[in-house]
Formats: C-alpha cells, sequence, structure tokens
C-alpha cells in the first residue's frame, strides 16, 4: 500500500480523535452546566401574582486558597485552586441563569477567612469571593456568617477581628428583612453556640441569662417582642439539633448529620439553643448549611408544630459531595388557600467525576489509538529506523535472491555465511544485486559466532535506549522524524483543540461574556 495512502488514513484518524475530544470537552466543560441548571426550574404557585418573587439559596463556597491544604506541595495547591475556583464559577452561572430576584448566602464563604492574615491579604481573598460570584447589581444578596468566616471558640490560628473584618465587608452579623411579606430572620449561629458555651457553663437557662449586647441571643429576644405577623423564615448557617442518627431523605449522597464539635466547628446548634430558636422566631421553614450534603428534617416545636429544615448542598466540588448544588425558592403573599412558598434543590454535575471518569479514560484511549497509529505508519516509513548494528545469518543463495528493495531497508548490516561475511553500509544498498559468486572472506571462528549471536540483541537494545537516540526521537518532529517524534507531533495535534477550548470557555467563565 503506498506511504501517501497510509498518511491520509492516519490524518484521517487523528482529524476524528480532534472532533470527539472537540466535543467532549465543549459538553463537559460548558454544555453539561447549562443542561442541570436547565433541568431546575423554578416552583412558581401563581404566574399571574406580580409580588412572587424567586430565592436563590447558596451555601458553603468555602473558596480555597494557600492555607487549605498544608500538605500538599505549592503546585499542587496553585492547581487545585484553579480548578475549584473555575468549578465555582461555571456553577455559580448556571444558578444565575434561572434569574432570581434575591440572593441568600448560608455562610462559609472563604475557607480560611477567619485565619491571621494582613489587612491586604483579606482584601485579596475578599476580591476572590467577589470576583467568583459576580452579579448584576439589581439583584439584592444577603449573608449570614458561618464558621469558617468568623471563627468558633477561641484558637491561635483564627483572627482576633475575624468579625470586624466580616461585617466591613459583609454586612451585620444578625438581621431580618421582608420579601413578598415573609419575613428572613438571619442569624449569627457561630456566636450563637460561642454564648451558649457561656451560659451552659454557668448553669443558667435562656430565662435567666443576660444576653451580650451584640450577641444572637439577644437580636432573638427583640425580634421576638417585635410581635411580626408574617411568616417567617429561620436562616441560619449550623442545622439545628435534632436526634442521633436521623434520616436525612432521599436525596442525601451519604449517611446523615451527626453531632460533633471540633476546633472552629460545631455540626450542629445545642438543643437548648435549637428550642430557643423555633420558640422565639416561631419559623415556618427553616434553611441552614455547614454540612455540605443536603439533607431533610421535620422539626416539632413546643406547641406541637411542625417545621421543616433544609439543609443545603455547597455548591463546591471540594467539599468532600459528587454533586454540588444550591436550593430555589419561590414565595408568594400569603392569604390564600394555599402554601405561601414551596422550594426545591438543584444538583450540579459531578466535576471530578468527570474528570476521572471521562476526560482520563478518553485521554489514555487516545494515546493507545496514535500509538497503534504510529507503529502501522512505521511499517510503512524507512525513515524511522534507527540503525543499529543487526548480524543475520543467511545462505549463499538466499542473498542472491533478495530483491533491492528489501535490501535498501538494511540501512547497516553484517551478512554472516556458512563461509565469509561482509558489511552492508549506505552506500552498498544501493548496489545491484545478485551479488559475487565466490567470496574469500574465511567464516568466523565458532566462538564469535556464538558472541555475536548472544550479544546482537544486548547490542541492538542499547542502542535504541541511548541517549543519541532518545534525544534524536524527541527533537526529530518533521515528516522524516522518528517514531517518538511523530507520536508527540500526533499527541500534539490532538491536544491542542481540547486545551484551546477549556481555555476560552475558562476566560468566557471568568470574564462573564
Amino acid at each position: 500500500m503506498p506511504l501517501s495512502f497510509k498518511s491520509s488514513k492516519g490524518r484521517v484518524v487523528i482529524v476524528c480523535l480532534r472532533a470527539l475530544w472537540v466535543c467532549v470537552t465543549l459538553w463537559y466543560e460548558y454544555a453539561v452546566f447549562r443542561y442541570s441548571a436547565g433541568k431546575c426550574t423554578w416552583a412558581d404557585m401563581d404566574t399571574s401574582l406580580q409580588d412572587q418573587k424567586h430565592v436563590l439559596l447558596v451555601a458553603d463556597p468555602q473558596i480555597i486558597d494557600h492555607h487549605s491544604y498544608p500538605g500538599r506541595p505549592a503546585l499542587l495547591k496553585y492547581l487545585s485552586q484553579l480548578i475549584v475556583d473555575l468549578n465555582l464559577r461555571k456553577n455559580w452561572q448556571a444558578a444565575l441563569r434561572s434569574a432570581p430576584d434575591v440572593v441568600f448566602f448560608l455562610g462559609d464563604y472563604m475557607d480560611s477567612g477567619r485565619n491571621v492574615m494582613s489587612d491586604a491579604e483579606y482584601e485579596r481573598y475578599v476580591k476572590r469571593f467577589r470576583q467568583i460570584f459576580s452579579m448584576p447589581s439589581e439583584i439584592p444578596a444577603y449573608f449570614i456568617p458561618g464558621n469558617h468566616d468568623v471563627g468558633l471558640q477561641p484558637s491561635t490560628m483564627f483572627s482576633p477581628h475575624a468579625r470586624t473584618r466580616y461585617t466591613s465587608r459583609f454586612g451585620p452579623l444578625n438581621s431580618h428583612v421582608s420579601i413578598a411579606n415573609h419575613t428572613f430572620v438571619l442569624i449569627d449561629a457561630p456566636g450563637l453556640v460561642e454564648e451558649d458555651y457561656k451560659r451552659h457553663g454557668l448553669g443558667r437557662t435562656y430565662a435567666e441569662w443576660k444576653p451580650d449586647r451584640e450577641g444572637t441571643i439577644s437580636f432573638v429576644k427583640s425580634f421576638a417582642a417585635k410581635g411580626i405577623t408574617e411568616p417567617t423564615i429561620l436562616l441560619s448557617h449550623i442545622p439545628l439539633s435534632r436526634p442521633e442518627g436521623s434520616n436525612c431523605g432521599p436525596l442525601r449522597e451519604r449517611g446523615t448529620i451527626r453531632r460533633g464539635v471540633g476546633v472552629g466547628y460545631q455540626n450542629t446548634l445545642g438543643k437548648d439553643s435549637s428550642t430557643f430558636l423555633l420558640e422565639h422566631v416561631q419559623p415556618t421553614l427553616i434553611f441552614s448549611g455547614d454540612d455540605h450534603d443536603y439533607c431533610e428534617y421535620t422539626h416539632t416545636s413546643s406547641t406541637g408544630s411542625r417545621i421543616r429544615e433544609v439543609t443545603v448542598k455547597s455548591l463546591s466540588m471540594a467539599m468532600g459531595i459528587k454533586k454540588p448544588g444550591y436550593q430555589m425558592l419561590t414565595i408568594i403573599p400569603p392569604g390564600g388557600p394555599t402554601s405561601s412558598y414551596s422550594d426545591s434543590p438543584c444538583f450540579l454535575p459531578d466535576q471530578l467525576g468527570i474528570y476521572l471518569d471521562v476526560y482520563i479514560p478518553l485521554a489514555l484511549g487516545s494515546l493507545l489509538v496514535v500509538l497503534v497509529l504510529c507503529i502501522i505508519r512505521g511499517r510503512h516509513h524507512r525513515q524511522w529506523k534507527f540503525r543499529p548494528l543487526v548480524t543475520k545469518r543467511r545462505s549463499r543463495e538466499s542473498i542472491r535472491l533478495l530483491k533491492p528493495q528489501h535490501l535498501r531497508r538494511l540501512t547497516r548490516t553484517r551478512i554472516v555465511t556458512d563461509d565469509y561475511e561482509f558489511t552492508l553500509d549506505d552506500s552498498d544498498t544501493d548496489q545491484k544485486l545478485p551479488l559475487p559468486a565466490s567470496a574469500t572472506v574465511p567464516a568466523p571462528p565458532k566462538k564469535r559466532k556464538i558472541l555475536i549471536t548472544l550479544f546482537s540483541p544486548i547490542q541492538r537494545l542499547s542502542q535504541l535506549v541511548s541517549l543519541r537516540s532518545f534525544t534524536r526521537a524527541v527533537i526529530t518532529s518533521n515528516r522524516r522524524g522518528s517514531f517518538l517524534g511523530e507520536f508527540l507531533r500526533d499527541v500534539r495535534d490532538v491536544a491542542v483543540f481540547p486545551l484551546g477550548m477549556i481555555i476560552l470557555i475558562s476566560l468566557w467563565t471568568s470574564l462573564d461574556l
């Protein structure tokens, strides 16, 4: 088969691989996020109402920095930060496609926001958060603090100015806002835990406790005293207390929310704190974060009311869950025969699964295809021969019958017959056969024949892996180049397009075009 035909077949394979990678990259880096967000729609209860509001709830983006993984090398930290930031941008823009009227962030915005750092470093950290979560100025956003934002309990790792820095960038620790005749109560859950430790340590009840002036207990008591009659929705970073082993529903990836306390965290609020909130806020619905996974649990208040709590999934791929997510809440002014709110969870693609289950197998398969293609093409490409010294034993009659095209493939060959031996160099390949019928070269000694037989494969292998051969293979990448050079060129031709697609999509996402 002519070499040109083989070459054209090879280019067709390369073009097909390139097209496959472009389609896969475009789908998994861009389209699959829009597709996932498109499957999640607002639960509109009455489209004729102009006062109907769409509320987006986002929990635990927890953007990482160089403090996040202390055991990792600097380069791996940088790559992790780059990949996670890009995933957060794509997840956030997918969520924004729903066009919410208002956004609530449920805490833990920066993984090391509570850590000791300079004001300039904190400013850069906040700027990264704002760049990732950019949104139209007409959409109001509200924030509640998480334990990674303001800390929880004293520690040498936590800045004593964490709360002051937080309030200067994100707003008050405790607040409430009215939307569509519903009151959203936003509390400082880490502050409530810390104050509850003090109260419990002194053995006092909530009725006996004199709350801190700017603390969460004081805010909740003040809110209760206002006697607001609108339906109340409570937002807390830390989930409320529940019995050990409580079921979180079928949408949770694994396990349940368990009680636990450690340096800088507490998995749930205390039992007394949860009862205090349910009695004073009297919420009809609760949203929380911190756990990173989805969970639904129904609380029962002292009056017998049943209050549903939804723990919203983290929006980040780095929080130990396969599919990040967010929550969509639709509210209408109360007064009708039906409920005044409806919510639904939204799940985004498994980014780590895309890398491990799609990109890596496809990359290995592509490398195998390119390797086989180069091997097939190399059999018809005489310039890929490495020119090792090869010893072959042939009879005089077989040498006479060799055709010129067969001999031309041998660039340097020592031929040994029963009664003579000679070496063919490049200049010999142009000679025409048959060779002389007689030769006066004596046969090599028997020991020499044995040594040639034993060491020829070793000599050939050493030449193949020699530095000279390897360097020539890497440097030479033109049509007359080496096998390795051709292989690397084909890999480059396939990889340049998907890598370019990833870079363009990353720029598109980063610039928010």
